[in-house]
């Protein structure tokens, strides 16, 4: 018996409807990123990082004590070793000095060298006398301690001149340390003290950045963990002031994955000649693909 007409018209159309479907699934399925060759990657626009200075330091009051001169204000550029700020040091110029006067005496040795001179002298007399049986034996054992006694003093007068030199490298380095010298090329960020000032230890006096180069450091997606490439340059989209792209080189990845974000850590060096831009700003990368 044959189905009705009215029946076989709607197996018709659902016929039509799915082939029509399968033509959509199968161009959806052509036109997918994986297959047609996009190797953008994911999104990184929303993993966001910041641009720091690549050295910075708080330099504290290095003892106890009152804050005589301060050389540098904010905003000034220190070379390595140039001499920041000054502790009173009055008091302890009095000590290197005392002992530079101890290291440079000679006194000592020459009264040792003199005592040891003499006992030479009365031990070759007695070994003379005791020859010709003019003396007993126990006066040349005499005269022999006291030649060694006389050598053991020379010996303690040298040893003491020795303590005396470490000594003065010893006062003259706490000397050193009450002035305050620059780690390294940077600028001064902040000023924390003034001179007539008196600190404790826990106290600043100076902060120094370096800010050429900077240092962004972004959070990336563990997924492209082997995609990067250290010393490769990426594009970095830089947000508020600087609102423009810059080439970031991959310095560092923290070979750790942060759990809660499923990221690592990655440092980016961005040049920054006589530091136009200012550190803080908000960079993110643009893509994986690496700047010739």
């Amino acid at each position: 018996m044959s189905e009705p007409r009215p029946r076989r018209h709607m197996m018709k159309r659902i016929t039509t409807i799915s082939l029509a479907a399968g033509v959509v699934l199968v161009g959806a399925v052509m036109l997918s990123p994986a297959q047609s060759g996009d190797t953008a990657g994911p999104d990184l626009s929303r993993f966001e990082g910041i641009a720091y200075p690549s050295k910075q330091v708080v330099l504290n009051a290095p003892i106890d004590g009152k804050l005589t001169a301060i050389h540098f204000e904010e905003g000034d550029t220190v070379t390595a070793g140039e001499l920041l700020a000054q502790m009173d040091d009055a008091e302890q110029l009095v000590v290197v000095a005392s002992a530079k006067l101890q290291k440079d005496s000679v006194a000592e040795i020459n009264r040792a060298k003199f005592a040891l001179d003499e006992a030479v002298i009365l031990l070759d007399r007695a070994t003379i006398t005791f020859q010709r049986d003019a003396a007993s034996e126990w006066e040349v054992r005499r005269a022999q301690l006291q030649k060694d006694q006389a050598e053991a003093d020379l010996q303690i007068a040298h040893d003491r001149k020795a303590l005396a030199g470490a000594n003065l490298e010893l006062e003259e380095a706490r000397l050193k340390r009450l002035r305050l010298l620059a780690p390294f090329d940077g600028e001064v960020i902040e000023r924390n003290a003034e001179p007539g000032a008196t600190l404790t230890q826990t106290d600043p006096v100076l902060a120094v950045a370096l800010l050429d180069p900077l240092e962004a450091h972004i959070n990336l997606p563990v997924s492209v963990f082997d995609n990067l490439k250290i010393g490769a340059v990426y594009q970095l989209d830089a947000g508020d002031p600087i609102n423009q792209t810059l080439p970031g080189r991959l310095k560092h990845v923290y070979r750790i994955i942060d759990t809660a974000s499923e990221t690592v850590r990655c440092v980016f060096t961005i040049e920054n000649p006589d530091a136009k831009l200012i550190a803080g700003f908000p960079v993110r990368m643009r893509s994986l693909t690496t700047v010739d």
